[in-house]
């Protein structure tokens, strides 16, 4: 099976929106002949260059040997989970702006380690055959009710569940 990749389509904003707010900085830098704003600018231009390739080259969500691996940060940071130590899969959420919520993350509960992945760069879609991959190498693995739907292949794309308010 090919490692899961987020989808660089569902990341638009980090190649549209942040380059021409940074373009707007060197701009204005660069017309006024101010090298602070010029060297702002190109800082802001390659630390969007840095998300983008970190997100489209080195972050990964894959199963190597026996084990469930996420990669991130250009391969430095990685998560692992045994295959036969796994004994969940959740789906997360936090609380998000707007009395929102967050895209779900795809937790990955072991023993004793816990891979968890934010799945709003991802099609949820491509976690289907994963996590039927998963069961299949470990039956005992338990899912919750979105993760269930997913593998199952539903929509669950329009659920959203608000964030309780508080009464006061």
């Amino acid at each position: 099976m090919n490692p899961i990749r987020p989808d660089l389509g569902l990341l638009w904003p980090s190649f549209t929106f942040f380059p021409l707010a940074a373009l707007a900085v060197l701009v204005f830098g660069a017309a006024g002949s101010d090298p602070v704003m010029i060297v702002i600018g190109l800082l802001l231009l390659a630390v969007n260059i840095a998300i983008v390739a970190n997100q489209a080259y080195f972050t990964t969500l894959d199963i190597e040997g026996d084990a469930v691996v996420f990669r991130t940060n250009f391969g430095l940071h990685e998560e692992r989970v045994p295959i036969g130590a796994l004994q969940r899969i959740d789906a997360k959420r936090y609380p998000g702006a707007h009395s929102g919520v967050s895209a779900p993350f795809f937790v990955a509960r072991g023993r004793d380690s816990t891979v968890k992945v934010n799945t709003k760069p991802y099609r949820l879609r491509s976690f289907a055959p994963f996590i039927a991959l998963l069961r299949q190498a470990n039956s005992h693995v338990e899912l919750d009710l979105f993760w269930s739907r997913v593998a199952a292949g539903e929509d669950v794309s329009k659920e959203i569940s608000l964030t309780p308010r508080s009464r006061w």
